[in-house]
């Protein structure tokens, strides 16, 4: 008589997904789908051990643990790392609740532009509040004005981290900090970026009242009589409005869609990339970054 084929139990504490219609599975896609979801929730799913391990090192709380693995393997060999990692020892993550998935149900559940693998892990990962007000001591700061590409806004907060202007205004137009492509792009940065919401027409009052400078990154016009190109500089300010040409000690680097530009703030400092003709505009993410690297370099060597 021939023996039933060995099947892998799973460990007790993970409960299986199998379709959509489960109300986890319904939680985790509207978590990735929806973002009135995640404010209501106030969570958001990170995908891969990197971020997940990143994030639990910091302290992020993590509600939900999932794995994917077939749903019958024929033993602990049929499953990789790193689904096979937190399998063995869930307790290196720790979560309120841990689940199992095939594959199938986890590219539906995170998306298929995120590529996860057979073995992949995600989590759910609560919000800290304490990253939505702005350090006080925060000399530098991101605004992004209807940056409405989430790859892009991820890629500006990414590097703005990177280069030490750690906190950010966002305007209503601009993409969720917390959207999977945003979240992919940053490498999760986004979660632990201070940042606020305020509205265009309350800018600007905003920025003056914590002492910063507004200066908008913007195309230089054929024509203006005020252009100043700092010593050594590979950038150029204007629209001094009769104020001293120098450079803004607490800079608010705004930022926005090349498509559709700045608006509501024809009063304040502009900053422009010189480039060569026939060039119309550069992407936000590769304009941003330069001229935050450029003001880096310029305020310290201002202040040397």
């Amino acid at each position: 008589m021939a023996t039933a084929p060995r099947i892998y139990q799973f460990p007790r504490l993970f409960r299986r997904l199998s379709n959509q219609k489960q109300h986890f599975t319904k939680h985790f896609i509207d978590l990735r789908e929806s973002k009135s979801y995640r404010m209501e929730q106030q969570s958001v799913l990170v995908p891969g051990l990197k971020m997940c391990r990143e994030l639990r090192d910091d302290g992020f709380e993590m509600r939900s643990m999932v794995v994917t693995a077939e749903k019958e393997p024929h033993d602990e060999s049929a499953i990789k790392h790193p689904a096979i990692d937190v399998l063995r020892n869930p307790d290196a993550f720790h979560a309120d609740k841990y689940f199992v998935c095939d594959v199938d149900l986890t590219r539906r559940i995170l998306g298929t532009a995120s590529r996860p693998g057979r073995h992949e892990i995600f989590a759910e990962i609560k919000l800290k509040e304490e990253y939505n007000q702005i350090p006080k001591d925060a000399d530098r700061l991101l605004v992004f004005d209807h940056v409405n590409d989430p790859g892009n806004l991820g890629n500006l907060v990414r590097t703005g981290k990177a280069l030490g202007w750690n906190a950010g205004v966002i305007t209503t137009g601009t993409c969720d900090m917390y959207n999977d492509k945003t979240l992919r792009a940053s490498r999760g940065l986004t979660l632990k970026w201070p940042h606020v919401l305020v509205k265009v027409p309350d800018l600007v009052a905003y920025l003056k009242e914590r002492n910063m400078t507004p200066v908008v990154a913007d195309m230089l016009p054929a024509t203006t009589k005020d252009v100043w190109t700092p010593s050594n500089s590979n950038i150029s300010f204007w629209n001094f409005q009769g104020k001293p040409q120098q450079l803004p000690e607490r800079p608010a680097l705004i930022l926005s869609s090349e498509h559709r530009g700045v608006q509501g703030l024809d009063n304040e400092l502009r900053v422009s990339i010189p480039m060569t003709q026939g060039v119309e505009s550069l992407n936000v993410s590769a304009a941003g970054s330069m001229i935050m690297f450029e003001l880096n370099r310029l305020l310290r060597s201002s202040s040397l």
